[in-house]
């Protein structure tokens, strides 16, 4: 992934969901301006999914006032990406994927009232 594709904004009211390698962690959040009382998900990949990447992340936004949802995808570069480049997640990863952003979307919902009050 470039890192133009890391962090991208996003017109709703939720963060996007951050997709981190596994060695970098909260360098992919640089250049957020968007905290508090939005939702957040992660997707990390690296040789052993980048697991450790995203419990460090987790960390970070909550002291951005982000609300992290549970589920988080990890992708393993030797069985998910094909020539270590081109992503080909397998079924449980797809499956993880759909539940992650409807978790977002929930998420974002729940926490409106809060942004509404805060504007």
């Amino acid at each position: 992934m470039t890192p133009a594709c890391r962090y991208r904004c996003s017109p709703f009211p939720y963060s996007p969901v951050h997709t981190t390698p596994e060695h970098q962690g909260p360098t992919t959040l640089h250049r957020s301006s968007e905290t508090g009382t939005k939702a957040v998900g992660f997707v990390s990949y690296g040789g052993v999914g980048g697991a450790r990447a995203v419990e460090h992340l987790r960390l970070v936004v909550g002291e951005l006032q982000m609300a992290d949802v549970r589920q988080q995808v990890t992708l393993s570069l030797r069985t998910e990406f094909e020539d270590f480049s081109t992503l080909k997640p397998n079924e449980y990863s797809a499956e993880a994927l759909n539940t992650l952003f409807d978790q977002v979307v929930a998420w974002s919902q729940a926490l409106a009232p809060l942004r509404t009050a805060a504007a």
